[in-house]
């Protein structure tokens, strides 16, 4: 008996030894006053009056620039990685999420290391290559090219970068996939060029231009940056940004050789806040997207997402439908509803039973003659903050007023990466609604983030910094002529970041 004693409580010793080692192996030691220092930041992360509760937002620190980068979908997992800033550099952080929601950090990154040819990761993509392995391309800072890094570890924690990186040169923010036998990576730009290789982890064959022309709405001087490339039944889809004005998306036909768009949209106008698309195409063959909603937070942390999106080709195929996913409903709670109402010409109703600042709604409005009319959100009693989401049939447009939204006075310019940079308070996106249509309103409040989807094929995003703790209220209002609502649902929204 004294034999197998001794012999159990060697191989506990040996198994606490080996996984003891497992864990040592990142070199991580908490110090006096670190968990204190953890347990306030949390704190003020929580009582943080206008930090997103259901968005994904960066854990702690500034995310400037946020890009989400590196989206796919693997083995009944969402990946998401952003950009961020680290003592070493930029990086690239890990998340993972089975419902589009709630993710877990992973405690690796994407990052530079000694005596690699990149002093940073900036963005790019993640793709399937054909051996199977996940890679991802990104702009290796320094490098004047881009590079890649590839893994075969199940949780995408383990990876490789080439001593051939950067295997393009010269590129910046690269979009990289493999078709029949050839790799492909649209290298980001004025103009974007195209490179081809026979392999991922090899230098690439520069072949030229990307684009066939470019649109006539789109000006000289914008770029083409974080690029992403993707079929839709059969067009192709180009989202990326130009630094001066947001994310963009063009619809056209691919060769194999260079890619001829036929439409061009923006997602997002002067006063807007959503810049560097990601996308990914999960299991069920949804086509899913984030932009980074760039934030003037001045507390803890400053990074957040957008809600996913859901993209679809629409039924002209040179526009997309723009959906919020079915996972939303997973966080629906305590669901509300008005019964039917008319308004007057002139006229403001704030809704009984439907009130909140995280909250989901689903309105339903037949505008008769009524040319400008909408919702107000985040209003206060006293009406001195409130928030305007206005249809205005003469401009064909869908509205989000700025100006009264709080007390605060924040300054909104056209756009973050513009000079000069003026002052825009009313963003507005194109919305024309057909003879006789109703409006269907979807909108989405998170506290300081507003997100309005319009009849499946616009939604517009903004953020907001109210004030006051009772700008909680919702408006029905019509400015000219009377109005039906003829549905209105809601549901506040449950947290699902930790903190």
């Amino acid at each position: 008996m004294k034999h197998i004693l001794t012999f159990l409580v060697t191989l506990s010793l040996l198994h606490f030894t080996s996984n003891a080692q497992d864990l040592a192996t990142d070199n991580i030691m908490i110090k006096k006053g670190d968990v204190e220092t953890a347990r306030r930041i949390r704190r003020a992360e929580l009582n943080d009056a206008i930090r997103p509760a259901w968005h994904l937002t960066i854990a702690e620190g500034n995310g400037m620039p946020f890009d989400p980068n590196g989206a796919i979908f693997k083995d009944g997992v969402y990946h998401l990685w952003y950009l961020y800033q680290a003592e070493e550099g930029h990086h690239w952080q890990h998340l993972s999420s089975i419902d589009l929601f709630h993710w877990r950090w992973h405690s690796n990154d994407l990052k530079h290391n000694e005596g690699e040819p990149d002093k940073g990761i900036f963005s790019g993509n993640a793709f399937l290559a054909k051996d199977g392995k996940v890679v991802i391309a990104y702009h290796g800072l320094e490098t004047g090219g881009n590079c890649v890094a590839y893994s075969s570890d199940a949780n995408l924690n383990i990876w490789t970068k080439p001593k051939s990186n950067p295997i393009a040169n010269p590129g910046w923010d690269p979009h990289m996939w493999f078709e029949g036998d050839t790799y492909y990576q649209i290298s980001g730009g004025n103009p974007p060029v195209l490179y081809t290789g026979e392999a991922y982890d090899q230098p690439m064959k520069k072949i030229g231009d990307f684009l066939v022309h470019n649109m006539p709405d789109v000006d000289n001087f914008e770029d083409i940056s974080c690029p992403d490339f993707f079929k839709l039944d059969d067009k192709w889809v180009l989202v990326c940004i130009s630094h001066a004005r947001g994310a963009r998306y063009y619809i056209g036909d691919w060769d194999g050789k260079q890619f001829e768009p036929e439409s061009h949209f923006r997602m997002n106008w002067p006063g807007g806040t959503f810049f560097a698309p990601e996308t990914l195409l999960d299991d069920k063959g949804r086509r899913i997207l984030w932009a980074w909603v760039l934030d003037k937070k001045s507390g803890v942390s400053s990074g957040t997402m957008s809600m996913p999106r859901v993209l679809t080709l629409a039924k002209d195929k040179l526009s997309l439908n723009i959906e919020p996913p079915e996972e939303i409903e997973r966080l629906r709670y305590n669901g509300m509803q008005e019964k039917p109402f008319n308004i007057a010409a002139g006229q403001s109703i704030t809704l009984s039973n439907i009130a909140g600042n995280s909250l989901e709604m689903d309105i339903i409005i037949d505008p008769g003659a009524a040319k400008r009319f909408g919702v107000k959100v985040f209003c206060s009693k006293d009406g001195r903050e409130q928030t305007p989401v206005i249809i205005d049939k003469v401009k064909n447009t869908l509205q989000i007023d700025m100006r009264p939204s709080s007390l605060a006075k924040p300054d909104y310019r056209e756009f973050v990466m513009r000079d000069p940079n003026p002052v825009v308070e009313t963003e507005e996106a194109p919305f024309t609604l057909m003879p006789k249509e109703k409006v269907h309103l979807r909108i989405f409040l998170d506290k300081s983030v507003l997100e309005v989807f319009a009849n499946g094929r616009q939604c517009i995003t903004q953020v907001i910094y109210p004030t006051l703790a009772d700008a909680v209220n919702v408006q029905i209002f019509t400015e000219d002529a009377p109005i039906k609502m003829e549905q209105a649902k809601g549901w506040k929204l449950f947290p699902a970041m930790q903190w």
